[in-house]
């Protein structure tokens, strides 16, 4: 006899396991972040820039810290004591960022496609995952207007420092735009049915390309932040991009 519920159980815990991935990743890359951040704490550009970048290092080794519990609530295999890092950052953040505009690009594109998505759970059906939502979003307003000034400071500074500022933007999108996922991804599709989160993947591309296409035309640059086709190279598990 056929269970009449087990194709709605098969979705939502396809669902499920696709939150969980994200969560995963998303504590990861902050973890990657912070560490990027503290690197420049020391070298920025100027004083006040080395005090915003260790104080945003600080912003993400916590929200780290506070997303694996999360994650170790939904899926205990992946993290056995809700601190362990489980190798899901993006490829761009293995290694030290090279310069200053890297750093500032990786906090307009990459913090800003990992706060896109954690936006997207603030009324999640997970309330684990909807209030530790609530509290980074509160953060993160300060890294926003840090990544904006910059900005609009390294488009300003001459046609060589705005021409890298494009290269890292661009680099950082091609790495972060694949990092939430086809939009056709049914796990996806399903952790929006059951309310696990509110927006799908091209919904949230959409968004940081609004935002990131605007800030750029406001310093008169012209930028091309395409929808994603190539995904030979994506890795699912760990949702990372390798060019």
């Amino acid at each position: 006899m056929t269970n009449g519920t087990a194709p709605q159980d098969s979705t939502e815990a396809a669902a499920r396991e696709c939150v969980v991935s994200l969560i995963a990743s998303l504590a990861d890359n902050k973890a990657a972040l912070g560490r990027a951040y503290a690197d420049w704490g020391v070298s920025a550009p100027t004083l006040e820039s080395a005090v915003a970048a260790a104080a945003m290092a600080q912003d993400e080794l916590g929200h780290a810290r506070s997303t694996y519990p999360v994650l170790k609530a939904l899926a205990p295999d992946l993290a056995d004591d809700g601190e362990v890092e489980t190798g899901r950052n993006l490829a761009l953040l293995d290694r030290e960022l090279p310069d200053w505009t890297s750093l500032v690009a990786a906090n307009l594109v990459i913090d800003g496609f990992l706060t896109t998505f954690v936006a997207s759970c603030a009324e999640s059906s997970i309330p684990q995952l909807a209030q530790r939502a609530r509290k980074i979003l509160q953060e993160e307003r300060s890294h926003r207007i840090h990544a904006e000034a910059w900005l609009r400071r390294l488009c300003r500074a001459g046609e060589r420092q705005r021409s890298l500022m494009i290269e890292r933007v661009q680099e950082a999108w091609d790495h972060a735009a694949r990092w939430i996922g086809p939009d056709d991804d049914p796990g996806l599709l399903g952790a929006i049915e059951f309310g696990m989160l509110d927006r799908g993947a091209a919904d949230q591309r959409e968004v940081m390309r609004e935002w990131l296409a605007g800030s750029l035309a406001a310093e008169e640059v012209t930028i091309e932040l395409e929808e994603p086709r190539e995904w030979s190279q994506w890795d699912p598990e760990r949702r990372r991009w390798s060019p």
